[in-house]
């Protein structure tokens, strides 16, 4: 089965990407796309499903711009309210132990069209 995950840039419209690595995607590939060493915010949309948005973990030191989408899905704790957002550009994958695996088309699909 093809999985998808959904990239989330700070400006642009949210797309997917389909997985380059059966069900997941190489470390190399999430750098490339959040410009930096990756680092794992929790998501707010189902806590029972671990959803994680993949951001660049020196983003702000990198003065990236603020990504209100991704921001809208990370809890309040994590934003401290907004005061905190997510900055550059954000990758949306489902996180089961240790692994970050991708969607299928139907769920990153009806993921954006409600969320994003």
């Amino acid at each position: 089965m093809n999985r998808y995950m959904i990239v989330i840039p700070a400006k642009n419209r949210s797309f997917l990407l389909k997985c380059d690595e059966g069900d997941g995607m190489k470390s190399e590939t999430l750098q490339k796309l959040v410009s930096g060493y990756v680092e794992t915010v929790p998501s707010a949309l189902e806590e029972a499903a671990r959803l994680v948005l993949l951001v660049d973990e020196d983003g702000r030191l990198k003065c990236k711009a603020t990504n209100q989408k991704a921001t809208r899905l990370a809890p309040a704790d994590v934003t401290e309210n907004g005061k905190q957002p997510i900055v550059g550009a954000a990758v949306l994958m489902f996180q089961r132990g240790d692994k970050l695996l991708g969607f299928s088309k139907h769920v990153a699909d009806t993921i954006c069209s409600e969320w994003l």
